[in-house]
């Protein structure tokens, strides 16, 4: 299948559930209009020829008769009295012009000369213009008569208004001679303007109901599908009524218990955490202090080092266990300024940190305001640690999304270890030192958090040297 081929049908099939059903059903319901057309269409010949049966068989009949039964000099009179504004009627010695006659003009002239009885001189000739051209062919009519009948004016043949048709009648007479007979009667067609006017009308009020049923039909699994991305980006939500469709009840049950056993199990995971983090600091205190009275003091300095390291690491678990157990609202915010308040307490204790050029238009987004500081904070303080300086780019990367870059002006990392860089207690500066190169779980609470907000937060060496860490979050809002 050729590309533009396939573009062009990812434009026409939507992409949600509700353009798909209400698209299919349309469809569906046109095809079947269609096809009730192509039905009648099978039963049109029958109503024409009802309606010439009822309005020209019979004057036609009438007309012969009389003539037939009169002299033949009043023929032409009697035949001038028959025509009217709706019918035309002459007597010639000009026979009809040939044509092959349908079925239909078949089926009407044996009924013509059934009902003649025998009155006249052979077989009758019947033809239907539907094609809504007639020809003045009665030479009794002038080019003011029927003005009714024709969209224009003058010319051998004018077209008739839709829903109008001419039935010319052909009956041989005694002595060489033929009645003609040409009647306009309502012929309706099947694709006339009322119809098409009803099958539209039909048709968009079709739509709009289908629409309305679809879209409250769908409501509840537009409402799983909010409740789903909320719960992705770390918000605690309440449980979602069950109802709609059983199908969407069933998948509303089980994310609501999914929901729960998941929130369980990260506060579980937080609080054990928390208590072996506050459990180890007691002993490692009671340690410390015997590590005081070892008379080697170079022994004696490695283990209160040992010992503090520990007693770090279990305050940054604390630290962000107590950080993964809060439970902030979300609100919105600039992040631009939340950003630039960052920068400001790096800046105020003496640390290279700057904002970029700010944007033309405020960037609003939500989020967990202390929780994403927090990961800002982490991201800057690494920028500044390693890196010299830290400068913090907020900008717009397409509909529905902010990218918040750290750049910094260090060495860098190798490529094949920036996914390491992510572990938890990963420590990639070679001195391992507390000190100069942190515990580990900066950049770990930074992508949690990210994540957390439906985010993700990726490393790249910059092409004149340094690493930029860079944030790309969904759902922002300019104005």
């Amino acid at each position: 299948m050729s590309g533009w081929l396939k573009q062009l049908l990812r434009f026409l099939w939507p992409g949600s559930l509700a353009g798909r059903l209400v698209l299919l059903l349309v469809a569906t319901l046109a095809l079947a209009q269609v096809l009730l057309v192509l039905v009648l269409q099978n039963e049109h010949d029958a109503v024409v020829a009802g309606i010439v049966r009822g309005q020209a068989l019979s004057q036609t009949v009438t007309l012969t008769r009389l003539i037939e039964s009169m002299p033949q000099e009043q023929a032409d009179r009697l035949a001038g009295a028959f025509t009217t504004r709706g019918t035309c009627a002459w007597v010639s010695a000009d026979p009809p012009d040939p044509h092959e006659m349908t079925s239909t003009e078949e089926g009407l002239a044996r009924l013509l000369s059934r009902r003649l009885h025998g009155v006249g001189n052979g077989a009758p000739a019947v033809h239907i213009d539907t094609d809504g051209l007639w020809d003045r062919r009665c030479p009794e009519r002038s080019s003011e008569d029927f003005p009714w009948l024709r969209r224009g004016t003058g010319g051998p043949s004018q077209p008739l208004r839709p829903g109008l048709g001419v039935v010319a009648l052909s009956v041989p007479l005694s002595g060489q001679r033929w009645l003609h007979v040409d009647a306009v009667v309502g012929l309706p067609g099947i694709w006339s303007r009322p119809i098409v006017l009803s099958f539209l009308i039909s048709a968009l009020a079709v739509s709009l109901v289908t629409v309305a049923c679809v879209r409250f039909q769908t409501r509840s699994l537009r409402s799983l599908a909010d409740a789903s991305e909320r719960f992705g980006r770390g918000e605690s939500i309440p449980p979602l009524d069950v109802r709609g469709p059983s199908e969407v009840a069933a998948a509303t049950r089980a994310f609501n218990t999914m929901q729960q056993r998941l929130s369980q199990f990260v506060r579980d995971r937080m609080r054990l955490l928390a208590a072996i983090s506050h459990d180890l600091r007691t002993p490692l205190t009671t340690l410390r202090l015997k590590a005081e009275f070892v008379d080697d003091a170079e022994v004696r300095n490695d283990i209160v080092a040992t010992i503090d390291e520990l007693v770090a690491i279990c305050e940054a678990t604390l630290a962000f266990t107590r950080a993964e157990a809060t439970s902030e609202e979300t609100r919105t915010v600039d992040i631009e300024d939340l950003c630039a308040d960052v920068v400001e307490e790096f800046a105020s204790v003496g640390a290279d940190a700057r904002m970029a050029d700010p944007m033309a238009a405020r960037v609003l987004l939500p989020c967990r305001p202390v929780a994403m500081r927090r990961a800002l904070r982490n991201l800057v303080d690494n920028a500044v640690r390693y890196g010299g300086r830290a400068e913090v780019t907020v900008g717009q990367t397409g509909a529905g999304a902010v990218s918040i870059r750290v750049e910094d002006e260090g060495p860098g990392l190798p490529e094949d270890r920036f996914e390491e860089a992510f572990q938890p207690f990963v420590r990639l500066e070679p001195s391992r030192s507390t000190e100069t190169g942190g515990i580990g779980l900066g950049l770990a609470i930074a992508r949690s958090i990210v994540k957390a907000h439906g985010g993700e937060l990726t490393l790249a060496n910059r092409p004149g040297g340094g690493l930029c860490a860079e944030i790309v979050l969904p759902t922002a809002e300019r104005s």
